[in-house]
């Protein structure tokens, strides 16, 4: 069970994870060999009315991509692009990419093309296997990048590489794959990410959820994200694919009687508003999960009645190589995004000045453990030398060691009198409005100061008047509105995040508009 550190009410606060599971040793596609000796003929992946293929099936194109790759590109950790597709073959490029003993780049693949560029030629990519829209966009760039050499569309295209000759290599050290941040605060960076980092990383995972060879995964995301795959892999666990439709999903989840269902925060806030449930409640379902955004008390309400299971959120980053906290069936607390992960540490401090904090107080999160990464490509490290991640996210501890997410540090602004303003505590306390369907504040020039300013998307005809006048009662003097404004949609980056950038942009653009109105 986790632990919490918290010594008196004024001393620092380091959160626990506990002891670290039994983490395999080599390079990270023993994740797929061990599973594929342990379950040969249990299925690995399955596309509800498509392909499925079994532990050893998945093995065994491991082993030909990884053969293939190998002669195209030798041994010495060139770096592969792989579009993180919905697709049954990615769990065996993906493994048959480290196996060749090259590098792993994972990109979304509805990145737009200035970030596909934008990663390629920061990662030195010399090949590439994606979906024919990025295929199409990188071949479009022709000379200006001159290292990528070899196209390939996964799935079909990716093929050819099965009729190459070669053998597998890799000896678990160097990286084994490049995961790029978000780009919530600026370009995408490149995350270095060793063998160990991917096999803690899977392995933590699969413990806190419990995850076990009885376990059916149900991908309800947009992408195949790693962190799922290995950690199923780790587990023995089926993953069912089925990342578009909310709907679909839970009647995929309710037919393959999946235990196990992950999904987008904003997918979810869009079911717990929908008049009607979007699809069954999963019968067979022990836990849904998200991350990468704060589900509000009142959606996770809405949610559990709706799907007729606990609805845990979890906190990572691609620095973490996996989730770093994440809520649990044993050590519930709604509204956390849980504790650390097992064989992990978690602490806050003071943004300013790097002090920790105790519980309850508000700081930025570091994160310390072996799932943490080797560095940035490129760009200095936010690791300390006591191994501690600066996130640049801001939360607060409780009292036994709960996790709770509110913004990122550069959403976060000072009041006149130097006080710190949440826009992710105003958020709460908007979401809780009954007209209130989703919301996000930013911060907006006031005369010589700054004040937050609110965008909302309600469930029905609203005044905004209203809505800032009940706001503003129950808001501290520094967290008082300037004004509310209401919309039909939030802007988000390609990975469903919420773009505070645009919409920071738009309230200081009104703002000015304004101004020039009453000069």
């Amino acid at each position: 069970m986790a632990e919490v550190i918290v010594p008196s009410e004024t001393a620092a606060a380091v959160s626990s994870g506990g002891p670290l599971p039994d983490v395999p040793t080599g390079t990270a596609d023993r994740l797929l060999s061990l599973a594929a000796a342990a379950r040969p003929d249990a299925p690995a992946v399955i596309v509800p009315g498509g392909e499925e293929l079994t532990f050893a099936q998945l093995d065994e194109r491991a082993d030909a991509y990884a053969r293939g790759l190998r002669r195209l590109l030798g041994d010495s950790g060139a770096v592969v692009l792989l579009s993180a597709a919905m697709a049954p073959d990615f769990g065996a490029l993906y493994h048959g990419i480290i196996r060749s003993g090259n590098t792993v780049a994972p990109v979304n693949p509805f990145y737009p093309p200035h970030l596909l560029k934008h990663v390629a030629a920061l990662s030195g990519a010399r090949a590439a296997i994606v979906t024919p829209e990025a295929r199409d966009r990188l071949a479009a760039f022709g000379g200006e990048l001159p290292q990528l050499e070899h196209l390939f569309t996964i799935g079909e295209g990716a093929r050819a590489l099965l009729r190459q000759d070669g053998a597998p290599a890799g000896d678990g050290t160097g990286t084994a794959c490049l995961l790029f941040t978000s780009g919530s605060t600026g370009s995408p960076k490149a995350v270095r990410l060793s063998h160990r980092n991917l096999l803690t990383g899977a392995a933590q995972l699969a413990a806190a959820h419990g995850q076990g060879p009885d376990s059916l995964v149900l991908n309800g995301l947009p992408i195949y994200h790693p962190m799922h795959l290995n950690a199923s892999l780790h587990a023995g666990a089926t993953h069912v694919l089925s990342g578009h439709d909310i709907g679909d999903a839970l009647r995929h989840a309710d037919d393959h009687r999946a235990t196990h269902f992950y999904t987008l925060p904003f997918r979810l806030v869009a079911a717990a508003n929908a008049p009607e449930p979007p699809g069954p409640a999963p019968r067979a379902l022990r836990m849904l999960s998200t991350g990468g955004a704060p589900l509000r008390p009142a959606v996770l309400r809405r949610l559990e009645e709706r799907i007729g299971a606990p609805v845990l959120q979890g906190y990572g980053l691609s620095e973490t190589s996996s989730l770093a906290t994440s809520d649990r069936l044993d050590t519930r607390c709604p509204g956390s995004v849980g504790r650390p992960l097992p064989g992990s540490r978690l602490r806050v401090v003071d943004p300013r000045t790097g002090v920790p904090l105790p519980a309850g107080e508000l700081g930025e999160i570091q994160v310390q453990g072996p799932n943490v990464m080797q560095g940035y490509l490129a760009t200095p490290s936010a690791v300390d030398a006591e191994g501690w991640l600066s996130t640049s996210d801001i939360g607060r501890l409780d009292a036994a060691g709960n996790v709770f997410f509110l913004d990122r540090v550069r959403d976060v602004f000072e009041a006149a009198d130097g006080a710190l303003v949440s826009p992710g505590q105003i958020e709460a306390l908007l979401d809780e409005l009954p007209e209130v369907a989703e919301s996000a504040v930013v911060d907006a020039p006031a005369g010589d100061r700054v004040r937050p300013v609110a965008y909302l998307v309600t469930r029905g005809p609203a005044d905004a008047a209203d809505l800032l006048r009940r706001a503003n009662s129950d808001l501290t003097e520094h967290q008082q509105l300037l004004r509310v404004r209401l919309v039909d949609a939030l802007p988000r980056l390609p990975n469903g995040k919420l773009d505070r950038s645009t919409l920071r942009g738009t309230a200081r653009e009104s703002a000015t508009t304004e101004r020039m109105a009453t000069s």
